[in-house]
């Protein structure tokens, strides 16, 4: 089992505080005691600071529980696929706002990644990984969903709190998104 380096998850009494439904709470414990470790691995993997790590994974909590109705078993593979696929989006996500914000360069050193960031690498790499990572949130979201662990239009849908409609509107406009910035690392 992966230790967080000084950290740890935000604890489950919060969560639960939140959710009414007895079932619900059973659902989100499992999720809670099972994932949380994978969670701050994977945010850890991207973001290399605790701290940050532990916020991404408490959003990524409160994503999780404004869709728990929505996941069905704690223990399948598409559950953890979800979660993991909504963990790296917040890290991403909030690695991006730091970059923003940040005038002076990172330290790597002190992010306790190598070289060059895991992030930066995908940022930086010519094809569609890249392309992926430029990806404003939502867009990447769903194409992730759809293609990358096989939901489809209505489950992705049903978990995103769309309609079928509004979901394959969103996948045109990441896959034109995209595209251009598949041509555009070719010039």
């Amino acid at each position: 089992m992966y230790e967080p380096k000084g950290g740890s998850p935000p604890p489950m009494i919060v969560y639960l505080a939140m959710i009414e439904a007895p079932e619900e709470k059973r659902k989100f414990e499992a999720l809670y005691e099972r994932y949380r470790d994978l969670m701050f691995y994977t945010a850890d993997q991207i973001l290399g600071d605790t701290k940050d790590s532990e916020d991404v994974v408490h959003e990524a909590f409160l994503k999780i529980i404004n869709h728990l109705e929505k996941i069905g078993d704690p223990l399948c593979p598409q559950t953890r696929a979800l979660i993991v696929t909504i963990t790296e989006n917040k890290a991403i996500d909030l690695y991006r706002r730091r970059k923003r914000r940040s005038m002076v360069p990172f330290d790597e050193a002190y992010l306790g990644v190598p070289d060059i960031s895991v992030i930066e690498q995908v940022e930086d790499g010519a094809g569609i990984a890249g392309a992926i990572a430029r990806l404003p949130g939502h867009y990447r979201e769903v194409l992730l969903l759809k293609y990358a662990h096989g939901y489809s239009t209505e489950e992705v849908a049903e978990l995103l709190s769309l309609s079928p409609e509004n979901v394959k509107k969103l996948i045109q406009r990441a896959r034109k998104k995209l595209e251009g910035y598949l041509e555009e690392s070719e010039v």
